[in-house]
């Protein structure tokens, strides 16, 4: 048997041998080891070895699991193989057949993910891939054949350039990868297909329209109306807004689902917590842009991980239920929940949309309108303002009235039921105005509350449109006969005030969660039973009193969706709402606390969870008993087992077991575990038993 030295023997006469014959045949000019640029060497390699076995385990996984973030890892192992080509090259080391092989399955791999697992039409993930993986797949290939063209130094310095250019072409493709996958969740379609066939027989009673006023990071106290919770005159003046809440209804304990937009705006078109959906945080754009200063479809897959990119197309919307009700269906301003396939709102119940997918911070933030749904760039998409036009958004709030008014006129026109979801991008940052009517974007200290005060305004148009409209199907004005809720998908962002309240935009305390509701449907009976009174102050000085009743109780923005639903006539029998049996519906229906029926602090939740970023951050409890002097007491509880700081001087830092008695101290302001032990010990075990509920039946199928 061949001893170890003398194979190691045999290896360098065998290199000594190569590097003679380059000499020769470059003239003498310089010597370079053929392994090192571009042969493909005999002999061991632990590492090589290693490397190929861990790239196909992981490609069969990633073409197992179907998850997206798998390719993003793939190429994070492609550019590791590439430098290794480069410092074994540098060293005059082998290349390394079984690292060179691992580059091209990793390649290989991500090609086939995309063929089976991709979103978009086959014909596009075909193109598209091969077009991506054809540069430093070619490069890999070329860099074996090096040595047939070049020798010498030559020989080495192609190998650099070839390398550098498999690096740079690895690089082009990570930020033009196209990320779009079918979500590896489980799906509903059967029960959601069930439930809207059956929703026609389901139609009882009455027939209103449905107008929700959604708002983009506005707190309560921003409102005039509710200037009364913090007892000081109002910064901005908003007499249309406060108008809704004569003989309507004031929500003071109204809540979001989220402290930020996309899983607050899926929680109130669907009626069920975020986390049943995968969409736990703010959907970004999908679509790959020219600069890659701007690689935003990294991260849906980052923070979703199953390849949800917006709101799942088995989900059940309000708008899909009243659409198979007969009604005209309309969705105009900030969608945030998808761009593209079974995530566009024209997918989701609304007959046509008008807007943008996005977030007017994002890039991009371009305007479309979408009346057939599909893929963006198909025939049923227009876009109507670039991302070049939206730079200034001081018309925004004009224009998106324009239409919302265009959409009431015609629906109104036809003699259908309508339902208009009006989603302003306001007052989320970069703020714009209209400078009193001058254009270009109001830059002074005031914009943001010129920005509020225009909305107001300009929503004073839409709902005088329908007040002054006879209704022809009911009687009386259109306004009679309409359900009008305003609201706001999460506490304030960068401005406005959340009054007292502790912690705004982004954090699970009080001020980034609590937000204004106020409704109004003067036929249905809404607010009829008035408990107190609204002022309103109009922008001349004069103002009226008007009553109004005011809801104590405790309720979240995904009881909309039941109300809605109840309101519209959507019931059984017995007089309950018709839900949908497959599947948890987490909303309540509010409608007999807005009538008055029943007492304004009426329960309609025993629990409400607080979640950020998929995690179950917060518990609040009603009604809890206390023993006192005074005999038993009872109170809404609030619990954190355990919550970042929201101050900015010591974000490092967590609380634990904090208990807050959001009757007698609604600011979060003292922690009362201590006092309230058994109290702390009962939100903590509903705490952990809805996490586990979470972890266990996460979609809520029935």
């Amino acid at each position: 048997m061949t001893s170890e030295k003398e194979r190691e023997f045999d290896a360098a006469a065998a290199h000594a041998e190569a590097d003679a014959s380059d000499a020769a045949n470059d003239g003498g000019k310089g010597t370079a080891s053929p392994a090192a640029t571009g042969a493909i060497p005999r002999g061991k390699d632990v590492f090589g070895t290693v490397w190929l076995v861990l790239c196909c385990v992981f490609m069969l996984t990633m073409l197992a699991s179907g998850f997206n973030f798998f390719p993003l890892v793939g190429l994070v192992l492609s550019l590791v193989a590439s430098v290794a080509f480069v410092v074994r090259t540098a060293k005059d080391r082998p290349a390394g057949l079984y690292l060179w092989v691992s580059f091209l399955v990793i390649y290989g791999g991500t090609f086939l993910y995309f063929l089976i697992w991709g979103a978009d039409s086959f014909g596009k993930r075909l193109w598209w891939n091969l077009v991506l993986i054809a540069g430093p797949v070619l490069l890999a290939v070329a860099f074996v054949f090096l040595r047939k063209v070049f020798k010498g130094k030559a020989l080495k310095a192609a190998a650099f350039v070839t390398l550098a250019l498999m690096i740079a072409t690895t690089g082009i493709y990570a930020l033009f990868m196209n990320l779009r996958a079918r979500p590896a969740v489980d799906r509903m379609w059967e029960g959601h297909d069930a439930y809207l066939s059956s929703v026609a027989s389901a139609k009882r009673g009455a027939s209103p329209n449905v107008l929700i006023v959604l708002m983009d990071d506005m707190a309560y106290a921003d409102i005039s109306a509710y200037s009364y919770l913090t007892g000081k005159t109002p910064t901005i003046n908003t007499p249309n807004i406060d108008s809704i809440a004569e003989n309507g209804v004031i929500m003071e304990n109204f809540y979001a689902a989220s402290p930020v937009c996309s899983p607050s705006r899926f929680s109130m078109l669907t009626g069920r917590y975020s986390s049943r959906g995968y969409l736990d945080n703010v959907v970004f754009p999908t679509t790959v842009e020219s600069t890659p200063w701007s690689p935003t479809h990294f991260l849906n897959p980052y923070q979703f991980l199953y390849n949800v990119d917006g709101i799942l197309g088995d989900e059940i919307t309000f708008a899909e239920v009243l659409q198979a009700a007969g009604y005209d269906t309309a969705c105009i301003g900030k969608w945030n929940l998808g761009d593209y396939g079974e995530y566009l709102p024209t997918e989701q119940g609304f007959d046509y949309f008008y807007g943008s997918y996005y977030v007017n911070d994002m890039t991009p933030y371009n305007w479309v309108r979408d009346t057939g749904g599909g893929y963006p760039g198909g025939a049923s998409h227009e876009e109507v303002r670039s991302h070049a036009e939206n730079l200034d958004q001081s018309e925004s709030t004009r224009l998106f009235t324009d239409e919302v008014l265009g959409f009431l006129s015609s629906s109104a026109e036809s003699g259908n039921q309508f339902c208009a979801f009006y989603t302003s991008p306001w007052p989320h940052y970069p703020i714009f105005s209209d400078n009193n009517g001058g254009g270009k974007g109001d830059t002074s200290d005031d914009s943001y509350i010129d920005c509020i005060e225009e909305f107001d305004r300009e929503l004073g148009r839409i709902l005088d449109y329908l007040k002054t409209t006879p209704d022809a199907r009911n009687g009386g004005t259109l306004y009679d006969n309409t359900i009008v809720i305003f609201t706001s998908d999460n506490g304030p962002g960068r401005e406005g005030a959340a009054g007292a309240l502790r912690g705004r935009k982004n954090t699970t305390f009080e001020g980034g969660m609590k937000v204004p509701c106020i409704a109004s449907y003067p036929a249905g009976g809404v607010g009829g039973s008035a408990n107190s009174s609204v002022t309103v102050t109009e922008t001349d000085g004069t103002s009226r009193t008007s009553p109004t009743l005011r809801v104590t109780s405790s309720s979240m923005n995904f009881d909309v969706f039941t109300t809605v639903l109840s309101l519209c006539g959507i019931k059984n029998d017995d007089g309950s709402v018709y839900l949908p049996s497959d599947r948890i519906t987490d909303g309540a229906d509010l409608s007999a606390l807005w009538k008055g029926e029943t007492d304004p602090d009426a329960s309609v939740h025993e629990a409400l969870f607080y979640q950020k970023k998929g995690k179950v951050q917060a518990v609040q409890l009603v009604k809890v008993p206390v023993e006192t002097e005074n005999g038993t007491e009872y109170y809404d509880f609030k619990y954190f087992d355990r919550v970042q700081t929201e101050n900015s001087a010591f974000i490092d830092q967590y609380y634990n077991n904090y208990l807050f008695n959001l009757d007698t101290d609604p600011i979060e302001g003292y922690n009362v575990s201590m006092v309230y032990p058994e109290v702390a010990d009962k939100l903590a075990a509903a705490l952990e038993a809805f996490r586990r509920e979470m972890k266990t039946n996460r979609r809520g199928i029935i």
